[in-house]
């Protein structure tokens, strides 16, 4: 087993498709990134499967979740 990667690992995903894409191109973006079996971590060291740090990161504003397509949000990522 490979250690998390942080959410913010997936934001970066997402910034290189221009700030907004679809979810599943995002997905597939993970799993060529990072391959099929990867997790996320926030940095309390909660971790997440894909759609898991979807829901985190919206909750948190740093992405926004509208008829399948995933638009990043206002909140900034963290520093790591």
């Amino acid at each position: 087993m490979t250690d998390p990667l942080y959410g913010h690992d997936l934001l970066s995903l997402l910034v290189g498709k221009g700030g907004t894409c679809r979810l599943e191109e995002l997905r597939a973006a993970s799993v060529a990134a990072h391959g099929a079996a990867a997790t996320y971590c926030n940095c309390h060291g909660d971790t997440f499967d894909f759609d898991g740090v979807i829901a985190f990161l919206g909750s948190k504003g740093k992405i926004q979740l509208a008829d399948g397509t995933v638009i990043l949000g206002m909140a900034p990522a963290c520093q790591h």
